[in-house]
């Protein structure tokens, strides 16, 4: 995306479905006809008139409105009486009609409507509802919510507060510190007087008396710009003596993270070890190593991630990680085995990085037969898979943005269920009816079944080929990109303007139409909107030297992506792990992912991701 710290990325749902892939080659399971029909399975949902559906559109957002605003409970019954089939509309306005009833406490209609919902369409906010009312019965999930430090939704800081005398007291207070850290004054105040220890009015200071009073004074040292100081580690030293060791290492924890996340990385590493690390957030965790990552202290690495939760350590990203500490450190056998365990993680970054560490390749050897006619038929008779494509045509025939959101919801409603011949079914039946994104959204679902030329579209190949080689980049880089920023969805447009494939700003787009002499058909032009994106990023991949930092820039501008270099060379998988913005480090791993899949699926020489992401030159 371009730029897209600077602008929203490409509509909110289109950007969940983001999920490059990696296939361990080994594995790829055959699939005979045989084997695959039979299972091909789709709902008896009957299949909507297009004015029935579109009639449940022009009361859908007038109805959540209604229950936003005033708490209408009539506007909800009326909507849902009309429905004749559960669909994602009326999920949404049964899930804000939960939440107005969980705030009020009318628990004998909470728990008749709640009881209507599909376990996988629940949010969290009515999940805590469930709770307070005896629908549920669920002690892990408030188990887990007393460790978040962050904003929660009212009815979970309800339940917390409602639960907080039974839990663990230093779990309580380290949320407490962790709502103030993160200016969650309201709800730190809440749970404190929950537990009859209310804080001081005026925070900052040692007012009053207990742990009240210290918590106050420890909120001099972690809020937000008192973490930002250089010198926070002496100013925490300097109170400590009217803190519990437990509110000290808080504040060292806090402080770490927000110097690595400002690439401060020495000055986090010494935050960071004097932290307590019973009250490390899976954040700061993450952040405590990549501090050490950055200077490839491999150590240090190896033990922090030894140290960590089970639940990250056993993620790929840090299963990769401290094998590639071990390997460095000689534990070759050791290093072997979880390269092993992050290869077979699924189609990711590191998994394809630990393959690769293994001496295997990426596989694009599809082992799923395509979709028969027979089976798509079935597929586009599914009721709910009909009502997301009725509105899917409505919005290409209007130009109608909001509705073609509304659709992408209900695709991914109707899918959510489906085994793995289904999704590839209906993913056929999308890529037919031009619905790419959802598409992909399905195809992407699967994990024995694979479809790489669906996973993998690629549309426009004669167009993006030309103007990538023209300008002098891999078209699969370029594709890698575009599928990652609009899923090929033509007419893609962000909510501050970015336009098309290729997600170019029209200030961008008119820059380089200046510097190429061309004269402007529109972004949603699709050749040239890719003339333009491709000569973009390739003018992004010359002036930084990194095809790394290029796809870093062109999501968070040039700028931000040469300062986020270091002062040596820096392995391009650790530069794209330390970049402070979630959404920008995610977007670099995806984009070279897909690059590298690519790559295979074209025939194209640079098939290895490691050898992809290099080197970053030093500043």
């Amino acid at each position: 995306m371009q730029n897209t710290i600077w602008r929203i990325s490409v509509i909110t749902a289109v950007v969940a479905l983001a999920a490059c892939s990696t296939q361990r080659e080994a594995p790829v399971e055959t699939v005979t006809p045989s084997e695959h029909k039979p299972h091909v399975q789709f709902s008896n949902k009957t299949v909507e008139s297009s004015s029935k559906v579109m009639s449940d559109y022009a009361q859908y957002q007038p109805t959540l409105d209604a229950l936003r605003a005033v708490g209408n409970d009539q506007a909800a019954i009326n909507f849902l009486n009309q429905q004749t089939s559960d669909n994602a509309m009326a999920e949404r306005v049964r899930n804000q009609w939960l939440k107005n009833l969980g705030a009020r406490g009318q628990w004998s209609t909470f728990n008749a409507e709640y009881a209507k919902l599909d376990k996988g369409g629940i949010d969290q906010e009515n999940q805590c509802y469930a709770q307070l009312s005896g629908a549920e019965r669920n002690t892990q999930l408030v188990s887990n919510l007393i460790l978040e430090h962050g904003k929660l939704p009212a009815g979970c800081n309800t339940l917390l507060q409602q639960s907080a005398s039974g839990l663990n007291q230093n779990q309580v207070w380290s949320r407490i510190r962790g709502l103030l850290s993160n200016n969650q004054i309201t709800d730190a105040r809440n749970l404190a007087a929950a537990i009859g220890q209310p804080l001081p009015s005026a925070l900052g200071s040692l007012n009053g008396s207990g742990m009240a009073a210290q918590e106050s004074l420890l909120y001099s040292v972690t809020n937000a710009n008192a973490r930002k100081d250089n010198n926070i580690g002496n100013r925490i030293a300097a109170i400590s003596g009217n803190l519990s060791r437990e509110q000290a290492g808080f504040a060292y924890g806090a402080a770490g993270e927000t110097h690595a996340k400002s690439q401060n990385f020495g000055v986090a590493l010494q935050l960071f070890n004097q932290a307590d690390r019973a009250q490390l957030d899976e954040e700061q965790w993450e952040w405590y190593v990549r501090s050490a990552l950055r200077f490839s202290r491999w150590q240090e690495v190896n033990n922090i991630i030894a140290a960590m939760p089970a639940k990250l350590q056993n993620k790929e990203d840090w299963q990769y990680w401290r094998a590639r500490a071990l390997q460095a450190m000689g534990q070759s056998a050791q290093a072997q085995q979880l390269f092993q365990k992050a290869s077979q993680s699924g189609r990711n970054f590191y998994a394809l990085m630990a393959l690769e560490a293994l001496g295997g390749k990426v596989s694009t050897n599809s082992n799923a037969k395509p979709a028969s006619e027979a089976e798509k038929a079935r597929a586009a008779q599914d009721g709910a898979i009909a009502r997301a494509l009725t509105l899917y045509h409505a919005s290409v025939a209007n130009d109608n943005r909001t509705v073609r959101n509304i659709a992408q919801q209900q695709w991914r409603y109707a899918v959510r269920n489906l085994n793995e011949s289904s999704l590839l079914a209906a993913a056929a039946v999308a890529q037919k009816a031009g619905f790419n994104e959802m598409a992909i959204y399905a195809a992407d679902r699967t994990n024995h079944l694979l479809d790489f030329n669906i996973r993998y579209m690629s549309p426009y190949k004669d167009i993006t080929t030309r103007y990538a080689r023209q300008v002098g980049i891999d078209p699969a880089w370029a594709y890698g990109l575009i599928r990652q920023e609009s899923r090929f969805m033509i007419g893609a447009r962000s909510h501050v303007g970015a336009s098309g494939l290729m997600q170019l700003m029209p200030a961008t787009a008119r820059e380089v139409e200046r510097k190429i002499g061309a004269s402007s058909t529109g972004l949603d032009d699709i050749e040239h909107n890719i003339k333009l994106g491709t000569w973009y990023l390739a003018d992004v991949r010359n002036s930084s030297g990194s095809e790394t930092m290029a796809t870093a820039g062109y999501n968070a501008g040039p700028g931000r992506a040469r300062q986020w270099r270091a002062n040596v060379p820096l392995e391009g998988a650790i530069y794209a792990e330390t970049i402070p913005f979630n959404e920008t480090r995610d977007y670099v791993k995806k984009v070279m992912a897909n690059a590298t899949y690519y790559a295979s699926l074209f025939g194209e020489p640079r098939q290895s991701l490691t050898q992809r992401i290099g080197t970053v030159p030093a500043k």
